[in-house]
């Protein structure tokens, strides 16, 4: 079987709140186990799903198959008077009919996000956010999960991140970022040509201005370095990339029901060395429209650059824009989302012997529907349908998939 890039790095339905999210009463809701006088609530699941995928190779020579998946986990959440710190541990195994001796491998993760802040919102004082998650992902890619690429390889991902910011007395408000991301292909199959992963850390600062209570000016500005394992790419490339980004927009609220966020500017790389830059404009953006209280639409897009998985030394640009419709009905038991998503991926090549052959660019475009009902505080049902297609200019690597799933899932 053949297995390439798609470009899925990007939580495609990101924008589209969990399809197990629960709605109706509290008492319909999962209760979890209390502790601390209720301070810390972990809540346990266990989904249980079907899937149909008319394409699990994402390749131009379809295979269809049927997967049967399992995915124990529990969620927690621990509140105290000005900080909050919430996370999840999860585990997926996957069972194919056709192919399960090719795939079906085991995939885990756990993530932990921590909030701390001395004031309210948009009152003076500190705010402090930190985030980590870890992920074991096999060779499948579950559409719209966010953990996969669609690459025929098994992978782990590593991701730490923290905020702070200062809001000041009056319209000033500043903000220091840092990241660091690491990202490992399992290159042992010997039927494929590697993949390459990498390292990288992030640091960048936001300053911003609050004009009124509906218009935020913002600046913001970062700085990223990569690293990818295994020595020197070909010729006179090595293993290091850098990027400089610089953004100026709006923030804050349109209107009571809805806020937004949208920052432009420019991005510099100098990828594998030795002077080979590429530039040019770079976006940032998000918005959430609550239209009515069961109905909400969202909006998110960025563009980025990133090193190429194919070739040391080289890189991509993406540019990446996903909306959706979530909507609360049946005594708010019933969630039915929609959500269409965007990528593109444009190669940066300067040197013509490493360009020729390679030189392509792809587009991805999907779209799903999903529907969850509660049924009690024990058990929800759930069922989502995918498609997604890709366009390839200059390769075989076109493809279309259908993805449609239906599941239980059990919670407490």
């Amino acid at each position: 079987m053949k297995k390439h890039l798609t470009g899925l790095t990007v939580a495609t339905f990101s924008v589209i709140p969990s399809l197990f999210a629960a709605g109706g009463s509290e008492a319909d809701k999962p209760q979890g186990f209390r502790f601390f006088n209720q301070h810390l609530t972990i809540k346990p699941y266990v989904a249980l799903s079907y899937s149909y995928d008319s394409n699990v190779d994402t390749s131009r020579h379809s295979e269809g198959d049927s997967i049967f998946c399992i995915q124990p986990g529990a969620d927690f959440d621990w509140k105290g008077d000005n900080w909050a710190l919430v996370g999840t541990l999860w585990y997926r195994r996957n069972a194919y009919c056709k192919y399960s001796n090719e795939m079906g491998d085991n995939s885990f993760g756990e993530s932990l996000a921590y909030k701390w802040t001395t004031s309210k919102q948009n009152e003076k004082g500190w705010s402090l956010v930190l985030a980590e998650k870890y992920r074991y992902i096999d060779q499948n890619d579950a559409l719209g999960s966010g953990d996969g690429r669609g690459v025929w390889r098994d992978r782990e991902a590593f991701d730490i991140s923290g905020a702070l910011q200062r809001r000041f007395s009056g319209p000033l408000h500043a903000e220091v970022m840092g990241q660091y991301n690491w990202l490992n292909y399992k290159n042992d199959t010997g039927k494929y040509a590697p993949l390459y992963g990498w390292s990288s850390w992030s640091v960048g600062a936001e300053a911003g201005f609050a004009a009124t209570k509906w218009t935020d000016f913002l600046v913001s500005g970062g700085y990223s370095h990569y690293t990818q394992p295994g020595g020197h790419g070909y010729r006179n490339y090595n293993n290091e990339s850098e990027v400089w980004t610089i953004q100026a927009g709006l923030g804050t609220h349109a209107t009571e029901r809805i806020t937004y966020r949208v920052l432009m500017g420019a991005s510099w790389l100098d990828y594998g060395g030795h002077s080979n830059a590429d530039c040019g404009w770079t976006y940032s953006m998000s918005a959430n429209w609550k239209i009515t209280r069961q109905l909400q639409a969202s909006l998110l897009g960025r563009s980025y650059y990133q090193p190429s998985e194919r070739t040391r030394g080289q890189a991509i640009k993406v540019y990446s824009m996903s909306g959706g419709l979530s909507y609360l009905t049946m005594g708010d038991k019933l969630t039915l989302t929609a959500n269409l998503a965007w990528r593109y991926e444009d190669t940066c090549y300067n040197d013509r012997y490493l360009a020729y052959g390679n030189d392509f660019d792809e587009t991805i475009l999907s779209f799903r529907l999903g529907a969850s009902y509660i049924i009690n505080r024990w058990v929800s049902i759930f069922a989502h349908i995918t498609w997604e297609e890709e366009w390839c200019d200059k390769r075989d690597y076109d493809y279309d998939r259908f993805r449609g799933t239906i599941g239980l899932r059990f919670h407490y």
